[in-house]
């Protein structure tokens, strides 16, 4: 089993390493939703130290890629080629297309968040001589069980802890929202403290982000498995534990949940608004309910 921690800072990495950590994903400026940002020189140091530890890399290129982004994405992934990384997490296809061209599609990890949904998605995969894909987050557990028992040359990933997004869109909504009702003076781009209330829901308040690459909207409670790895790891190799919007301190005990070195009463004593997600129920049965149904 390899958990896979977004890294903030480079001297994170030892901590980590000693609670057990095995993979670390750096955020790059073709990375969405970002925490930090770290350039090639940054990455390249850390590649020295991380090997050392007998760790691997992975880098997030998880942006709507455009035209304009193709001539630089392709050195950005030649400079990838020479520090010999390990992985990269993917949202846009098109980063394949460029990653195959210069021979670096076994890197690929394709995360796209609600896409991979059933075996279908596997089996095409597995022919791509791709390093692995993440299934959908709003799977249940049995669908997951499902899709991960068959055979695959796949490496397999879930998103288990954390906020997880549910919505993308390259619109800067947030701006145009508060141009359309002339607010001004508010901090709008990366601001981290906005969330939406839906009136179906008043108990319920999404985190929305605004960055320079569009919106995203997150789910209102962060995802905890802590009881359904046990099951997971059967089948599936890899797991990522989100970071955004949460603290360092609630992040490394998050991940200490994971590494057994803190357990699920101690960290639900101090952290609030979590919830399994939709391991046990279907995502058509909540579409347009309140939560009283």
């Amino acid at each position: 089993m390899n958990l896979v921690v977004r890294l903030k800072q480079l001297n994170e990495i030892k901590y980590l390493s000693q609670l057990g950590i095995d993979v670390f994903c750096f955020d790059t400026r073709y990375t969405a939703k970002k925490i930090n940002e770290f350039d090639i020189e940054a990455i390249k140091l850390a590649k020295k130290q991380v090997s050392e530890l007998n760790k691997k890399i992975y880098v997030l290129i998880n942006k709507m890629i455009h035209e304009l982004d193709l001539v630089d994405l392709e050195n950005y992934l030649n400079d990838l080629k020479k520090i010999k990384i390990d992985g990269i997490i993917i949202n846009d296809l098109t980063v394949y297309v460029i990653a195959k061209k210069l021979r670096m599609e076994n890197l690929i990890i394709y995360q796209p968040g609600t896409f991979n949904t059933d075996t279908y998605s596997k089996n095409y995969f597995s022919n791509k001589n791709i390093l692995g894909i993440t299934l959908s987050r709003e799977l249940t557990l049995e669908e997951i069980k499902k899709i991960s028992e068959e055979i695959s040359t796949l490496d397999l990933s879930l998103i288990i802890h954390g906020y997880l997004d549910m919505f993308y869109s390259k619109r800067k909504l947030i701006s145009r929202y508060l141009e359309y009702k002339k607010i001004t003076g508010k901090k709008l781009v990366n601001n981290y403290d906005l969330r939406l209330n839906e009136e179906i829901r008043p108990n319920d308040y999404y985190p929305i982000l605004e960055d320079e690459f569009g919106t995203h909207i997150f789910r209102s409670k962060k995802l905890i498995s802590i009881d359904e790895i046990t099951d997971l790891k059967q089948t599936i190799n890899t797991f990522f534990i989100e970071r955004i919007f949460m603290s360092d301190q609630e992040y490394f005990d998050a991940v200490k949940l994971y590494t057994n070195k803190l357990n699920k009463s101690e960290f639900l004593d101090k952290y609030k608004d979590y919830d399994s997600g939709f391991y046990y129920r279907r995502t058509e049965k909540v579409k347009g309910e309140s939560n009283e149904n």
